[in-house]
């Protein structure tokens, strides 16, 4: 009788163990091959793949200050689970991952036959560019077409067409054609500006409003970049700031200081658009200003802090 009871015993415990095996996931390492894609992030396909951007870096060979490209193959590694019960009904998950040399042996071509392929190529759309006006733009890292279509207001179509590529593909350093077309001036002067004239702009700012309120200070530089796009002063920063008898700092050297943070921070608003002038191309204190007769003769637009503010 003990004998009995032990034999069925044995028997419950070994269908327990057939019926967990066949339920149980198999488990497979996988390599997925992704084509980075116009916009992409490693954060967000880390994400989006469930896997960390440390793991993808190492898989990949990449360095933490390495980017992605558009077009760029990744190896994203994954783990993935199948249920028997779906392989077994999923005939190319079957193949896949149980026998995939049988299921390349189902695609097989007639040696001695002959087959027509047709390779279509990517053209470029019938854009006329022959009015554009443009700049020229050396790639940095990170860049690529859409994001560089975006931030000058066109299509990658547009940049494609005007620099003769036939892919999306960007290098560093390569230097492209730009259209300005649909940017303001101001936003032209932001996008082209030098290291030097940056610097310039921002000493400006300091050697005329230092002491008065940020807003104030904004506004000089919204001047000096309001003469540049006017067609009665120079049209490039250096030659504004330099021009004889403007501005004062220049002649007595104050335009050689060194400019504080906030001077910079102001250079960088001015040069993003901010106008508080609303326009203004002269500014001047009406305690301190010579010839104030003469700006007495121009429309007053503001007053902040210490300055007054006219066209």
């Amino acid at each position: 009788m003990r004998k009995s009871l032990v034999m069925v015993l044995l028997c419950l415990m070994f269908v327990l163990l057939i019926s967990q095996t066949g339920l149980a996931t198999p488990r497979f390492a996988v390599k997925i091959i992704y084509t980075v894609q116009q916009g992409d992030a490693l954060v967000e396909l880390a994400n989006q793949f469930g896997v960390s951007v440390r793991r993808i870096r190492r898989v990949n060979g990449l360095n933490k200050s390495e980017f992605i490209r558009y077009g760029q193959k990744l190896v994203i590694p994954q783990e993935t689970s199948i249920l028997s019960s779906e392989v077994s009904k999923n005939e190319n998950l079957y193949y896949s991952f149980y026998r995939p040399q049988e299921r390349l042996a189902k695609y097989k071509l007639d040696c001695n036959g002959k087959y027509e392929v047709t390779i279509v190529k990517e053209t470029t759309p019938n854009i006329d560019t022959s009015d554009l006006r443009t700049l020229e733009y050396y790639i940095k890292r990170g860049d690529n077409l859409y994001e560089l279509a975006n931030e000058f207001n066109t299509s990658v179509a547009v940049v494609k067409k005007i620099n003769n590529l036939d892919s999306n593909i960007i290098r560093l350093g390569k230097k492209i054609e730009l259209p300005i077309n649909n940017l303001t001036p101001k936003e032209v002067i932001y996008r082209t500006i030098s290291d030097r004239e940056f610097e310039l702009l921002a000493r400006l700012i300091h050697a005329e409003s230092r002491g008065e309120p940020y807003i104030g200070q904004v506004a000089v530089g919204a001047v000096l970049l309001n003469r540049v796009i006017s067609p009665s002063f120079p049209d490039n920063i250096r030659d504004v700031i330099y021009q004889p008898g403007q501005f004062s700092p220049v002649a007595n050297g104050q335009i050689n200081l060194e400019p504080n943070a906030t001077s910079y921070r102001a250079a960088r608003a001015a040069l993003r658009g901010q106008d508080p002038t609303r326009g203004a191309c002269y500014f001047y204190n009406p305690d301190t200003a010579r010839y104030l007769w003469w700006f007495e003769t121009r429309e007053i637009v503001v007053e902040i802090g210490n300055h007054v503010f006219a066209k």
